[in-house]
């Protein structure tokens, strides 16, 4: 689960270009310079973009690819977390990858395929994972 916020000011210019983009709870990435001062951490943003989630479809299992050697107790502990807690009907594997070979595991959880779910596991496991 995400947590913590951090201020991003868009002003001038800025605020002009990516303001059709700034809208709420959707999901952007935001490229700016950090300011530390007295009242807090701010960004002030430069670049604004909607990342590529995915798509929420059913249309099967839902296959998250890792390279093995970043499979780790923690890494597959947050794993964990974050498919019980997108709790739904879909199917999930895994897809371990190691060098040009892959195994693919069956995993106990279902899962309701959401945009908040490729947001999680795309921040968890990187770009590639889905």
């Amino acid at each position: 689960m995400f947590g913590g916020s951090i201020k991003k000011k868009f002003l001038g210019k800025a605020y002009q270009e990516f303001a059709p983009g700034l809208t709420a709870d959707s999901v952007v990435v935001v490229k700016g310079r950090v300011s530390a001062r007295d009242d807090g951490m701010n960004i002030h943003a430069q670049s604004l973009f909607t990342p590529d989630l995915g798509t929420a479809s059913g249309g099967g299992p839902l296959v998250i690819t890792l390279q093995e050697h970043r499979a780790t107790t923690e890494v597959v502990k947050a794993l964990n977390d974050v498919l019980i807690r997108h709790g739904g009907d879909e199917e999930v594997r895994l897809r371990l990858v190691r060098g040009g070979n892959a195994r693919v595991f069956e995993l106990p959880f279902s899962v309701e395929v959401s945009a908040d779910l490729y947001g999680e596991l795309k921040s968890l496991l990187g770009p590639t994972c889905l």
